[in-house]
């Protein structure tokens, strides 16, 4: 059952109890206490999906298929050329078994930076997946944008998540980056040295990391209305941010920011 936030929220308010749903990601029937089920709490008993890993299955499957499945009942097809950037492995193997796909990475094979991917694979993909990972790509980050769009083939479908408010503009942590340096010293502390276009050194602290100290470097913190302006700017039509609540499936949006997106490429 498809249902707006709005109406969740009395449900919600309603139970205090568990939800049953069906894990759209490893097919398996599970339930959560409503609370615990979030954008990055893992609530699948199973293979511990979040709200978020469940959109990216919901929203990929009506994009290749115009139908909600789980992944586990996708129909195999390996004319269908998918990448994914740093996926989950929770569905990334199962992406590998229906589809011609390959998740990619950007320090280790197989090799993609989505900012500057190789012109010889311009129009491969029918679907790629970045969950995210444009929060990290170094400025402009709107070579990301371009670079996914450039990849795709025409009517492929670039299936998006990042971290994003809805404040009035994009916060950039490090709008003159050039070249730079992340420093580790002896107090634990990390921070970035750079050195500007025109050879002036500039030193960032409080460094924001996802996945733990020194190893993933946030660039900044998107805005809403930033990241649908790059999508279009890029060349993206049909760009839709999934607000919907799939009860079913066990996908609740509780707040209205850092939502899906899936947008295509035209054709």
């Amino acid at each position: 059952m498809v249902t707006k936030a709005s109406e969740v929220s009395k449900i919600m308010f309603r139970s205090r109890e568990n939800i049953a749903f069906l894990c759209n990601v490893c097919g398996t029937k599970t339930s959560c206490p409503i609370e615990k089920i979030d954008r990055e709490v893992q609530s699948c008993k199973k293979c511990s999906s979040t709200v978020r890993m469940r959109s990216i299955a919901y929203l990929l499957s009506l994009s290749l298929f115009n139908r909600a499945m789980p992944l586990t009942r996708l129909p195999k097809n390996k004319h269908i050329v998918g990448a994914g950037l740093s996926d989950w492995d929770g569905y990334a193997k199962l992406l590998e078994k229906q589809f011609s796909y390959t998740n990619t990475f950007f320090h280790q094979e197989p090799f993609l930076d989505i900012a500057n991917p190789s012109e010889e694979a311009f129009s491969k993909y029918d679907f790629i997946i970045s969950s995210d990972v444009f929060e990290h790509v170094p400025p402009p980050s709107s070579s990301a944008f371009l670079g996914a769009f450039n990849l795709l083939k025409p009517g492929g479908s670039l299936i998006l998540t990042v971290p994003f408010t809805n404040e009035e503009a994009t916060r950039e942590h490090f709008p003159d980056l050039q070249e730079y340096q992340v420093i580790k010293f002896k107090d634990e502390e990390y921070v970035l040295i750079n050195r500007k276009s025109d050879g002036q050194f500039e030193t960032y602290k409080d460094l924001v990391f996802h996945g733990g100290p020194g190893t993933t470097l946030e660039m900044r913190v998107f805005c809403r209305n930033d990241v649908i302006h790059q999508l279009e700017a890029a060349g993206f039509q049909e760009i839709r941010v999934f607000d919907e609540d799939v009860l079913e499936y066990g996908i609740i949006h509780k707040v209205n920011w850092s939502l899906p997106i899936v947008a295509k490429k035209p054709t």
